[in-house]
């Protein structure tokens, strides 16, 4: 059923004064009408899922590809930041790692399955 509509319906009371002369007829008039009931259906369309991030702010291991873009990634470091990027999601699958003091920047690559950080702070995409 696409809609449903119920027509107004209107009541109308008259009342008017006694009908003597020594009496001025007054008149009262009430009017109601109901609602007009209508059912609508509405499709909602949920927004994708954002897609990768270009940020990474907390230490962990990010997906590259659906965690994370592939690309340059600078960040000003931390006192023992270490970072790797992995061939899968076992943190011992190394590609290439690095630990230092400062800033870092790292290649993460389309091929590479993860990326790695702990203690680098806040790492940005650059290109």
């Amino acid at each position: 059923m696409r809609g449903k509509k119920t027509a107004a319906a209107g009541i109308a009371v008259v009342l008017t004064g006694c009908g003597s002369p020594s009496h001025t007829a007054t008149t009262t008039t009430v009017i109601s009408t109901l609602p007009i009931t209508q059912t609508v259906t509405v499709t909602y369309t949920p927004p994708p899922p954002p897609g990768p991030k270009t940020t990474i702010e907390t230490n962990g291991t990010y997906v590259v590809g659906s965690d994370i873009e592939p690309g340059t990634y600078r960040t000003s470091g931390g006192t023992g930041c270490y970072w790797a990027r992995l061939k899968s999601l076992d943190t011992g699958d190394v590609i290439d790692n690095n630990v230092s003091d400062g800033p870092q920047v790292v290649r993460i690559l389309p091929s590479d399955t993860a990326f790695m950080t702990r203690d680098c702070g806040t790492w940005q995409k650059s290109g």
